[in-house]
């Protein structure tokens, strides 16, 4: 199964982990580094405070990265990233993945976060012990909770899931001036995930790269980390959501950077970036009536295994005519029959309709209510 992800969909070479690992381990923690050199041991420290017997368990791969046209200061930065992590000591293992020398920087076309990740992950499987191994995922600037890996481990044996993210509470800020609103900005992700999980939607949870975790079985089942420069955690956590749902564990078990930085069109940092330049975070919420809608069309949809189209649409019609316009604006005139006909079950059904009508139409649904 491995081999055959890797061959289809691995992104391994020509990247390797330095030095090359000489056994297995059940857990591996994957952090991509950009210019990151005053932030990545603080990191590491902070993952070193866990456990000792599950960090001997654990692999560390920092994937220093940059598109082969990166600035000259990223460059020098990541230079001095690779040599403090050679100097470095721990009690976990660590790998380094040089994706930032000329001959090993990330494709322009595609460089990015995801990209960055999507490598790391792909190169930690390959040591890692079976399917029930645990892949995370956090950021260079990123602190984690002296009982993280402890609190996350139990929920998955506990629990037997397969994919997760944890509670967060982002790093105070040095700019005071937007403190208040990486506050707001905190409250606004978490708000919307609890209302959206309230309306019966598997996908009710924050998506943010720092806080990432799920199997080694899961991680293949659904083809890797997207590539994308931008909204990978998003598009990964659909797809995890998809195919085993994702768990939110309460505990705040890591700290985000709260720095006001536009690397991305979306994320903390550019919202934070935003807020400087005078962007209400208070304009991202969505309407109270959005949600209302949303549920009643959840409720509808997901209990329409066996009606038909044209009553379904006279259903919607009565909720909304907008909200008819919407769902045939995506799509469910090709696909409602093949939908109900390929789910010999009711909760096959509501699973088929939940891939269909995933997070990004859900998304899109709560901006055209608002």
């Amino acid at each position: 199964m491995k081999d055959d992800y890797l061959a289809k969909r691995g992104m391994t070479t020509p990247w390797k982990i330095h030095p090359t690992p000489t056994r297995k381990f059940s857990y591996a923690i994957i952090i991509p580094s950009y210019g990151e050199s005053n932030h990545i041991l603080k990191t590491l420290l902070s993952i070193e405070k866990n456990n000792p017997l599950l960090l001997q368990d654990t692999l560390v791969i920092v994937v220093i990265n940059n598109a082969q046209n990166a600035k000259y200061n990223v460059q020098y930065d990541n230079k001095l990233t690779y040599q403090l992590l050679l100097e470095s000591k721990h009690l976990f293992t660590l790998g380094i993945v040089d994706a930032f020398t000329k001959e090993l920087q990330l494709p322009t076309k595609h460089a990015g976060v995801g990209l960055a990740r999507k490598i790391g992950m792909d190169l930690a499987i390959q040591f890692l012990y079976n399917n029930k191994s645990l892949i995370f995922s956090t950021d260079a600037d990123t602190i984690v909770n002296n009982h993280y890996l402890d609190i996350v481990l139990d929920y998955f044996i506990k629990l037997k899931i397969g994919a997760a993210v944890v509670g967060f509470q982002h790093l105070i800020s040095k700019y005071k001036d937007i403190e208040t609103q990486i506050n707001e900005y905190e409250n606004f992700l978490l708000l919307t995930a609890k209302k959206i999980a309230a309306t019966g939607s598997p996908y009710g949870y924050v998506a943010m790269g720092s806080t990432m975790i799920c199997t080694f079985e899961s991680y293949i089942s659904i083809g890797g980390m997207s590539k994308k420069k931008a909204t990978e955690d998003f598009y990964f956590l659909q797809e995890l959501a998809k195919y085993c749902g994702v768990y939110s564990i309460p505990e705040i078990l890591v700290y985000p950077s709260a720095r006001p930085i536009s690397r991305v069109y979306l994320g903390t940092g550019f919202r934070m970036k935003q807020a400087q330049e005078g962007i209400k975070i208070n304009n991202l919420y969505y309407s109270e009536y959005a949600f209302t809608l949303l549920k009643k069309w959840i409720d509808l949809g997901t209990s329409s295994w066996k009606i038909n189209l044209i009553e379904l649409i006279d259903k919607t019609n009565n909720i909304n005519k907008k909200l008819t316009e919407l769902i045939i604006n995506e799509g469910i005139e090709k696909i409602w029959i093949n939908l109900q006909s390929s789910s010999p079950t009711e909760k096959h059904f509501i699973k088929q309709f939940h891939r269909w009508f995933d997070n990004l139409k859900t998304i899109r649904f709560l901006k055209i209510f608002s």
